[in-house]
């Protein structure tokens, strides 16, 4: 670990110590996988210095955007330092080299061969710096057909099969969130420690290269290929529904797994009789469809919250169906201290933090997304 560079970018009232206190990320990347793990990387306490050309990442006007910076990456990109470098310039590229001396992780998310282009291979980074970690991620891999194909979110969900796992009745659809983008940054971040593991462990440079299709394809397979897993198995998709379920005022979500679960909802609805009747249907999915057809008319007799009381007294897992808005008032949401807020030259911002605690401690935000090149003259 390079502790020459090693600073607490916490304020005042944010210095705990965090795992990665004195690790150092240069992340040269855009769209949502390398910053979001870049971001994740800076929450657990590394110094994230985000390298961006002279027009910025692009993604900073993308979508919704509030005094002219996007959302969603903002969301993306707190608690980072921001350098601007013109790479295809010889000035920019030898500071950015620099900038590799003294860093422990280095990220991107370009194409293939794009790095290669610009004289910095892996063996020429490791030439540079023979500790570093560096994390490569592409779209569909390093090489084959589809290497050098731009790969955006939905591209991915649809190539994996998952628009088609979550079909409303015969029509494929897309997950209204960057599901790919999202988990693409969780696993990344995984392989960031583990490569600092291994780097620490033999004394040498390493290079992790993924890709969003084989994360998703990993992400994917336990359940969504469940039918697949034995080579002969040519059964259809077994698993059953997660039914959504209209109320008097709304909706709510059930999850009874268990017989007595089950049971327990019947007598909930005031339909104990119907017990027998299902455990006569031996096929699980046509059972699990019949239960929640029978059940859902006698749901619209009462509220939301008159369910969930009801369903809560009997140990019947339920949930409401709350609006993204809603999320942050509920009460559990606010009793774990999920969201805290960060002043910045355009507003105050919302913030969530680091999603576990270390020894009780957690870890909030440490500070918002960077303004274009704010940290030219501190780092350059």
């Amino acid at each position: 670990m390079n502790t020459d560079h090693i600073a607490n970018s916490d304020g005042d009232n944010n210095r705990a110590l965090r795992p990665l206190d004195g690790v150092r990320v240069v992340e040269a990347c855009s769209y949502i996988s390398g910053p979001f793990c870049a971001q994740m990387l800076s929450d657990l306490g590394a110094e994230v210095i985000k390298v961006e050309p002279p027009t910025g990442d692009p993604y900073r006007k993308f979508g919704h955007s509030w005094d002219g910076v996007g959302t969603v990456w903002t969301n993306s990109n707190r608690g980072k330092k921001s350098v601007v470098l013109d790479l295809k310039s010889e000035e920019g590229l030898n500071a950015f080299k620099e900038l590799l001396r003294t860093t422990d992780v280095y990220i991107e998310n370009w194409r293939p061969r794009v790095s290669e282009s610009l004289g910095l291979s892996f063996d020429e980074v490791s030439r540079i710096n023979p500790k570093i970690v560096q994390l490569t991620i592409t779209g569909y891999g390093a090489d084959g057909e589809l290497s050098k194909e731009p790969a955006f979110d939905a591209l991915i969900q649809g190539r994996t099969g998952l628009l088609s796992y979550e079909a409303a009745g015969d029509f494929p659809r897309a997950t209204n969130t960057f599901l790919a983008d999202k988990v693409a940054a969780v696993f990344s971040s995984q392989f960031v420690l583990a490569g600092l593991i291994d780097r620490d462990r033999h004394g040498k440079s390493v290079h992790l290269q993924t890709s969003m299709l084989d994360i998703m394809s990993y992400y994917n397979f336990p359940d969504m290929l469940h039918n697949h897993t034995f080579i002969e198995d040519q059964a259809e998709v077994t698993l059953p529904p997660q039914p959504v379920l209209a109320t008097r005022d709304g909706y709510l979500v059930l999850s009874p797994v268990s017989g007595k679960q089950l049971g327990r909802t019947l007598e909930a609805v005031g339909h104990p009789e119907w017990k027998e009747e299902l455990k006569q249907i031996t096929d699980r999915k046509e059972m699990t469809h019949t239960f929640f057809r029978r059940i859902a008319e006698p749901l619209k007799e009462k509220t939301t919250q008159e369910w969930l009381v009801r369903f809560q007294e009997l140990d019947v897992p339920a949930g409401p169906v709350n609006q993204p808005v809603d999320h942050l008032s509920d009460a559990q949401v606010l009793h774990n201290e999920l969201y805290s807020e960060l002043k910045t030259r355009s507003g105050t911002v919302r913030a969530i933090r680091y999603p576990a605690t270390f020894n009780g401690q957690k870890f909030t935000p440490r500070g918002p997304a960077p303004a274009l090149g704010q940290d030219n003259d501190e780092l350059l």
